[in-house]
């Protein structure tokens, strides 16, 4: 049996490198990294990610091995939760939150009112991280967390480079955190080992993303392979986790 690799968090431009992209682009590099599933947001984070919510819902109706994921800004307020509600409706399986471009710190009220609808909806929560100026620091999303104990996140990033320690101590603390290989998994595979040998975090809190087209999926995939994990921590944090986040 072929393993199961899923992917938590890639995009869809609609080009890249000048030529089209879009659905068939997105699964064209899935296919050549041996992704099973991904779960996709539209590119970029406008002010306003209405738009491209819900062009991104339109693309992919249908295709079963893309998981939709839907853009907020918590700023927004009502609007931000009304267009949330509409996303799931329509089929969206988590909720993207993008501090450090929408002006607001994780651990302010400003995110609650969503990550509350999060919990009612059943969704997890896949939150950037990164530095405390930009309002997404590992430190900030453990504070949101112990909050919405409830709410299953996914830390993107793990707070690749220089907050990864911090990254390890949010997850440690908060049961619902798991910590994303988004950037890491290509270019610093050894980071992610050295935690889960030694004894940090298991691999059954680590979760494989590619952050693909910006970042290339097949080194992401092959940088967990090659590594030296376990065939059964390998299969954990390449896909299995992820299948029991989203019930796969």
């Amino acid at each position: 049996m072929s393993q199961f690799v899923a992917d938590f968090e890639s995009y869809m431009p609609d080009t890249f490198a000048d030529k089209p992209y879009g659905p068939s682009g997105l699964l064209a590099n899935a296919d050549a990294a041996g992704i099973d599933v991904s779960v996709v947001f539209k590119s970029g984070v406008p002010t306003d990610p209405r738009p491209g919510n819900a062009a991104l819902l339109d693309a992919v109706e249908g295709v079963s091995r893309i998981l939709p994921g839907c853009l907020i800004n918590p700023t927004m307020g009502p609007d931000a939760l009304a267009d949330l509600e509409m996303c799931v409706r329509r089929g969206a399986r988590t909720v993207k939150l993008m501090a450090a471009q929408h002006g607001y710190r994780l651990d302010s009220p400003v995110p609650d009112a969503v990550m509350d609808l999060a919990r009612s909806l059943g969704i997890p929560a896949t939150i950037h991280s990164g530095s405390y100026r930009s309002g997404c620091a590992p430190a900030y999303i453990a504070r949101l967390a112990k909050r919405h104990p409830q709410v299953t996140i996914i830390m993107d990033h793990m707070g690749y480079r220089e907050w990864v320690g911090s990254a390890v101590q949010a997850a440690q603390e908060c049961a619902n955190i798991y910590l994303g290989t988004t950037i890491i998994a290509a270019a610093e595979p050894f980071t992610i080992l050295g935690i889960v040998r030694g004894g940090d975090l298991g691999a059954d809190r680590i979760v494989f993303g590619s952050n693909a087209p910006q970042a290339i999926a097949a080194h992401g995939v092959n940088g967990i392979r090659i590594v030296g994990f376990s065939p059964a921590d390998e299969a954990l944090i390449l896909g299995e986790n992820l299948r029991r986040i989203y019930e796969l």
